[in-house]
């Protein structure tokens, strides 16, 4: 008997939406992504945050990508561009 491999296609996450009704407001102004995590950075009315900084309350930046930021709220995760 021969057993042969087959190639299974990853898993894809879901698609992130926009922000959940009821998050509070934010106003992206531009963001820097980087390969090094710790000099990623989003401004978000008005002040530079990192990855892992409350933007307002009960509202993470979870993570800077390119072009747009991953945030959660109320353990909804969702994107914003800048």
């Amino acid at each position: 008997m021969q057993v042969q491999a087959v190639a299974r296609e990853p898993a894809k996450s879901p698609e992130l939406q926009g922000a959940p009704p009821g998050a509070p407001p934010l106003a992206v102004s531009g963001g820097v992504w980087s390969q090094n995590p710790a000099q990623r950075l989003l401004i978000v009315n008005g002040q530079v945050f990192n990855e892992g900084s409350e933007l307002a309350p009960g509202v993470r930046l979870e993570e800077v990508k390119q072009h747009r930021a991953v945030l959660s709220w109320r353990g909804q995760r969702y994107a914003v561009p800048y």
